[in-house]
């Protein structure tokens, strides 16, 4: 029997808070791997590259695009449609030619296509291609933390976007434009499971609540020290508290935390440059409490950096590794 979203939010009415076992885990959600040649043509390296796939694949289909110059590696349902495990494509960035590989590692590990990215990269080696990553998915799942919702960002200078569900519930939050060397989302992935129709994935009695908090980096973003990068931009996330801010000044706190677009209109008073000096010295007065939810993140990202750089070791060999200072 299909779940539907209706379902799952009854499940999550009728849940026991005090039984539900809350915690944080973190992985790697998509890399984009850029294959790029001194010597040779790239074309003529894609067109041998289809038709090595094709005939080593056997639990596998292709997918092929001939006319823009892409295919991909599906695992096909009988009833439920198909799923990407590997998305191949000849693209120009620029006036540069380069073979792009775009993929999830858990999902590639889930229909066990290890072999096959081990074939892959043997093909790059075997072509003297040079391999390096363009887009790089850190993902934090959260369990049980409905508050989650609630959850905010007080970095200025930041694009901010929230996507509502039919029923008024929350869907997505975003932070940083879509074309920014790093964006931030946060998005129902129950929900996200049920629409994609993968209901063996779901596991509504121990994790009915499940959210992920996961950041996209891209090229310029991408180096041995984006750990720390990630960890300073946690600092910026958390559910903040009230208590020690004075009461001349919750209500610009308030505004400033839920609706900053508003600012001007509750203070018409103030000018432009008042209200950014009020809200600076607002981020600030919010900084002086520990940051609980930033720094159990933290934590968990750290204490993960061994179990990732061994995936990334097998991924694309020793393009990367991760440091947490």
């Amino acid at each position: 029997m299909m779940v539907s979203i209706q379902d799952l939010r009854t499940i999550q009415e009728k849940s026991n808070f005090k039984e539900l076992v809350q915690g944080v885990d973190v992985s790697i959600d998509r890399l984009t791997v850029i294959w790029d040649t001194e010597s040779g043509s790239l074309r003529r390296i894609f067109k041998n590259l289809k038709r090595v796939m094709a005939s080593k694949i056997d639990s596998f289909d292709i997918h092929d695009n001939i006319r823009d110059d892409n295919f991909s590696l599906v695992k096909d349902f009988d009833k439920n449609g198909s799923i990407t495990v590997v998305f191949f494509q000849l693209a120009v960035y620029g006036n540069e030619q380069l073979i792009r590989l775009d993929f999830n590692p858990n999902t590639l590990k889930e229909f066990n296509g290890m072999k096959i990215w081990r074939q892959l990269m043997y093909f790059a080696r075997l072509n003297s291609l040079t391999v390096r990553l363009s887009r790089f998915d850190l993902a934090f799942d959260i369990f049980n933390r409905p508050e989650i919702v609630n959850l905010q960002h007080i970095k200025g200078g930041v694009t901010h976007k929230i996507f509502y569900g039919r029923g008024g519930e929350l869907e997505t939050k975003y932070w940083g434009s879509s074309g920014s060397n790093v964006q931030v989302r946060l998005y129902d992935k129950n929900k996200e499971i049920i629409a994609h129709r993968r209901q063996e994935k779901l596991d509504l009695d121990d994790k009915p609540f499940w959210w992920r908090l996961e950041f996209q980096l891209r090229t310029k973003a991408i180096g041995e020290v984006m750990v720390q990068d990630i960890m300073n931009r946690l600092n910026n996330f958390g559910f903040y508290q009230l208590d020690h801010i004075q009461m001349n000044q919750r209500a610009f706190t308030i505004i400033f935390l839920n609706n900053p677009e508003l600012l001007t209109l509750a203070f018409p008073n103030l000018k432009l440059d008042s209200i950014k000096k009020k809200k600076a010295r607002t981020r600030k007065l919010l900084r002086k409490e520990t940051n609980q939810f930033a720094e159990e993140l933290k934590e968990v990202l750290i204490q993960n950096i061994p179990k990732l750089n061994a995936e990334l070791k097998l991924l694309v060999g020793e393009f990367l590794f991760l440091e947490d200072q």
